[in-house]
């Protein structure tokens, strides 16, 4: 028999829904919590001892309670505070980060995040395919002059042109050759895959730092080993016999520099008139200190007397309410006797024959007496606590005789150091007026005048010693040579791929006073802000500040005496970190938008940041306050820098101004010219110049005295 099965095929009317899509914490959550609840949760300001900076640490929650349960969205307090369910709603208003309450939207997701588990996100190795950058991206986003104004550098795109200011002239263009010979460019003067971000001279001059996409690369300044000459159709030089040389046109005979001084003696003078400038501000601050102290003194001395003037009302008090007393006790002793008196009578008086008018007495004995109980017993309170006035009187007394005394101390060590300090300020003036009067006499007979084949330089051989040598544009004295100068690569910092020890773009760069020590700021945007210092002749990593800001590093400046490293982000905030504990030693909060430049006063004792905030701050150091805020740009305040050991701060903007204030906001000059978005700005060891590049790619210099532009280097 056969059995025939029949085939059914059994529709269902039930569907399987599709898991959700993993939330990815770096991408989708982590940047709506960063403004509106990192900023107030975080290792600097862990504010309800709940520091939110990653997934692991929310779930390690606070002081109330764990922040987040993982798989449990609702129950997370985070979630409700953040959703306004909770005891406390987060972000509370009012704030001064400008937190904002989340959006339906952000909270369902960061509610669905916390439900899938909360987890980070994977750790990713980004490999990059690098193409070549277009033709025509000029934007100079760094720039940056020696110490000794002679070069500049200037990075358009990912190319370093290297200027010689006195001559104005392009020497060279940096080249890595291993990006040639990769096949990416077929021509020299690429010095990186990526932008340049970040430009800093070494404090010899002699190195150039340049930071790019998770890379830094160290350029070394290499001298001609010979100087060639030539003869010069343009020009002709002729030695007074004064020793002056006159450099003129050979047609038509136009003088172009009288010169009478080298380079050694300009540069001796440059320095002796640097510490004039340094000991005049050291003069202005302690007449400031002395001011301080005479005001501090001046209002312990009123304290004092304001303090005996009390003692003596106290001690009168005292004397009056002593005296309250006694009545007050026989006052007390004669209704308590009184009343026992009266009492007594009733007791007496049969219980079924009362006497009302008795009982009235006696009820009015005891309340007679229990008022004279309660005025004994304030008295006696009046009186301790008159005493304590007097123990309270001479304790102030005593304190603010010792502040008195202390103050007034002050200002006899402060007029003290004035007097040295003024002394020291005669010795540098009358150094560097001594200099200044030899100036012009400082050259020797030279056995020869010749012209480098490059015709910009005018160098003079000498019997004795090495040659001296003066720009043929200006006249100025330069180092022989200088013109014709090479770079080349020394080593890089960082591998520039996703194994690098520099995270995402170095967008700050800067050397230790000493010139061992580089730092590197660097941060993913909207994840960190890292900070790195490198052993700049061995080339290895030394410390490693991860995370030292809530967002990307802009911004770099070691304190003169090289102890400290102030830093600026995009987190708004301002951080100063102490190099011997590398422990962040103060936070300097106010701006409301990035930090894009620090520097510190040559005294170390003033601090100025510029935000794209459109304003200049000014923080005390020597307080921990601030002390001015600065405005007047219409857009972002790109950069600044004190000049030299003066109290001028240069700054930058994108409105095109350039610039000088004071520590106290006044504008002492602007530098004209500009007519783009200034991105970057340089300045020299002395402050006498000022460098600022543009968004059209122009590098222009200016003379801070004249406020003259002196040179112009365009695309």
């Amino acid at each position: 028999m056969r059995i025939i099965i029949p085939f059914v095929i059994f529709h269902s009317s039930f569907v399987m829904a599709a898991a959700p899509a993993p939330i990815d914490y770096d991408q989708q959550v982590r940047p709506f919590l960063k403004d509106n609840c990192i900023a107030c949760h975080n290792k600097t300001t862990t504010k309800g001892g709940l520091n939110m900076e990653t997934p692991e640490l929310m779930a390690k929650g606070g002081e109330s309670d764990k922040g987040i349960i993982p798989g449990k969205g609702a129950d997370s307090v985070m979630y409700q505070a953040a959703a306004h369910t909770w005891d406390s709603e987060m972000p509370p208003k009012g704030n001064k980060v400008g937190a904002v309450n989340l959006t339906a939207e952000q909270l369902t997701l960061f509610k669905a995040w916390i439900d899938q588990g909360a987890k980070a996100s994977p750790k990713k190795v980004q490999v990059i395919a690098w193409e070549p950058l277009p033709a025509g991206l000029n934007p100079i986003y760094a720039i940056a002059v020696a110490p000794q104004g002679d070069f500049a550098a200037a990075a358009r795109a990912n190319q370093i042109s290297i200027y010689h200011l006195p001559t104005q002239s392009l020497v060279t263009k940096l080249t890595d050759e291993t990006l040639r010979k990769s096949g990416l460019y077929k021509q020299p003067g690429v010095a990186h895959h990526d932008l340049v971000q970040s430009l800093a001279f070494s404090p010899d001059g002699t190195r150039l730092a340049t930071g790019s996409f998770r890379e830094v690369k160290l350029w070394k300044r290499n001298a001609p080993a010979t100087l060639a000459f030539a003869p010069s159709a343009k020009f002709t030089a002729t030695q007074e016999a004064d020793n002056s040389i006159k450099l003129t046109e050979t047609a038509g005979g136009k003088l172009v520099a009288h010169i009478k001084s080298d380079l050694a003696a300009e540069q001796a003078l440059a320095q002796h008139s640097l510490t004039a400038v340094r000991t005049a501000l050291e003069v202005t601050y302690q007449n400031e200190a002395i001011k301080k102290s005479e005001t501090d003194s001046t209002e312990q001395t009123n304290r004092l007397k304001k303090a005996n003037e009390l003692a003596e009302l106290a001690k009168k008090a005292l004397e009056d309410k002593k005296k309250d007393i006694k009545p007050k006790e026989d006052a007390k002793v004669a209704a308590e006797k009184a009343a026992k008196e009266i009492s007594d009578q009733v007791a007496k008086v049969p219980q079924d024959k009362p006497d009302a008018a008795l009982v009235k007495k006696n009820t009015d004995a005891q309340e007679k007496a229990t008022k004279a109980a309660a005025d004994l017993k304030l008295a006696q309170e009046a009186f301790t606590r008159a005493e304590s006035a007097i123990t309270d009187t001479a304790n102030e007394i005593k304190l603010v005789t010792e502040n008195e005394k202390k103050a007034k101390q002050a200002v006899i060590d402060a007029k003290a150091r004035l007097e040295l300090v003024k002394k020291a300020a005669e010795k540098a003036n009358a150094d560097r007026d001594l200099i200044a009067k030899t100036l012009t006499t400082s050259l020797k007979k030279a056995k020869a005048l010749q012209f480098s084949v490059n015709g910009l330089e005018l160098i003079a051989e000498q019997d004795s010693g090495p040659p001296l040598a003066w720009s043929t544009v200006n006249g100025k004295p330069i180092v022989p040579g200088s013109t014709t100068e090479t770079w080349t690569l020394e080593r890089t910092f960082g591998t520039g791929d996703g194994n690098s020890l520099i995270s995402d773009r170095a967008n700050s760069l800067a050397f230790s006073p000493d010139g061992k020590t580089l730092a590197i700021g660097s941060g993913e945007p909207s994840r960190s802000g890292d900070i790195t210092l490198w052993d700049v002749a061995k080339g290895n990593l030394t410390k490693n500040f991860a995370e030292r800001h809530l967002d990307s590093v802009f911004a770099l400046d070691f304190s003169p005496d090289g102890k400290l490293l102030a830093s600026g982000g995009a987190d708004k905030a301002v951080r100063i970190t102490d190099l011997s504990t590398g422990k962040v030693v103060k936070v300097f909060e106010g701006h409301t938008h990035h930090v894009l430049g620090v520097s510190w006063r040559a005294d170390g004792r003033l601090l100025a940041s510029s935000g794209a905030d459109n304003v200049v701050k000014v923080w005390d150091w020597t307080t921990g306050d601030r002390r001015k805020s600065v405005d007047g740009w219409d857009k972002e305040v790109t950069g600044i820098h004190y000049l030299g050991a003066a109290d001028q701060i240069a700054t930058s903007a994108g409105d095109t101004k350039l610039r000088l204030i004071t520590s106290d906001g006044g504008e002492v000059k602007k530098l004209p010219g500009s007519t783009s978005f200034l991105q970057s700005l340089a300045t020299t060891r002395s402050g006498d110049v000022v460098l600022g590049g543009d968004q059209d790619g122009n590098v222009r210099a200016w003379d801070v005295a004249t406020a003259k532009e002196i040179a112009l280097f365009k695309p």
